[in-house]
């Protein structure tokens, strides 16, 4: 068996959640490692930090295309266009 990291401060295996053991499941409030014959196999994330997640996530793809768009005027492969914002 090898050693493996474990992104969180709590685990729960299969066999528990099987057995109904998931009293735990409307309070808790950090990442639970989901274990299988002592190996993670998954993480239970609550839907909070689920969602700071995605917004973040979301946030670095704006970024990443905000960056390819600053390229591309940099590089002459596109070019600025001056509007009034009262035409549109």
């Amino acid at each position: 068996m090898t050693l493996q990291k474990i992104y969180a401060d709590e685990t729960i295996g299969f066999t528990d959640l099987k057995r109904g053991k998931t009293n735990f499941i409307d309070t808790f409030e950090k990442p639970i490692a989901l274990l299988k014959r002592d190996e993670v196999k998954g993480y239970l994330i609550p839907t909070k930090l689920m969602a700071y997640f995605m917004e973040h996530l979301e946030d670095m793809e704006l970024a990443d295309i905000a960056n390819q768009r600053l390229n591309e005027l940099e590089t002459g492969k596109s070019k600025t266009i001056k509007i009034n914002l009262n035409d549109l």
